[in-house]
């Protein structure tokens, strides 16, 4: 065997290899949602979380905001996301100007359609205070964005990005029943739109 076709093969092997790699469920890729980019891995809660799926939130056949979900493993269904123990996150960024109290009903919405009534009685304060805390940042415009963040040594941290401010702004909520009845806004048996729970859970439309 020439060295030529020595070299030849390495790089084939290399090539399934990888090709290989890319087809595992656990590896997740970048991705470009509507002009977003969203890493392929980021670091929260001291874990290594991977892109799980993102997608775009429409409104009056109109782009609203695109969103991405972030796990320690990933997870094609939403009992498995509700489930999971460790860290998650989900990133969302505006495609459009939105007032920023329009974005707080429209969450409280949510809550409310997606979750039983025993359990909104649980986080009544929390769900007011998230409200406000969304609704008094004035105006969202087109590349801002908030994350939802959940920690089980801190809680669930709200982060609000606006370019009209320095620096972000943080609310940190330590009820630990709170993740999961707002995971379900997006995840719940009547989301506030279908095809982006698929595309957070990773399936294609």
């Amino acid at each position: 065997m020439t060295l030529f076709q020595k070299n030849m093969g390495r790089l084939l092997v290399a090539s399934l290899a990888v090709a290989a790699l890319a087809a595992l469920p656990g590896i997740s890729r970048a991705v470009e949602v509507a002009g977003v980019n969203y890493a392929a891995q980021l670091q929260a809660g001291g874990q290594l979380l991977q892109l799980n799926g993102a997608g775009i939130r429409r409104k009056a056949n109109a782009n609203l905001y695109s969103a991405a979900l972030y796990l320690g493993s990933p997870a094609r269904s939403a009992d498995e996301v509700l489930a999971s123990p460790g860290p998650k996150q989900l990133r969302v960024f505006m495609l459009q100007d939105l007032n920023s109290r329009d974005m707080a009903d429209m969450l409280s919405r949510g809550l409310v359609t997606n979750n039983p009534d025993d359990d909104l009685a649980a986080i009544v304060p929390e769900m007011l205070e998230l409200g406000s805390f969304i609704a008094d940042r004035g105006k969202l415009l087109t590349g801002d964005g908030f994350q939802i963040e959940w920690n089980p040594a801190i809680g669930t941290t709200i982060t609000v990005f606006q370019r009209n401010e320095s620096k972000p702004i943080r609310q940190v909520f330590e009820k630990k029943d709170l993740i999961a009845p707002m995971m379900k806004i997006w995840l719940g048996t009547k989301p506030a739109d279908p095809e982006l729970k698929a595309a957070l859970l990773g399936k294609r439309a």
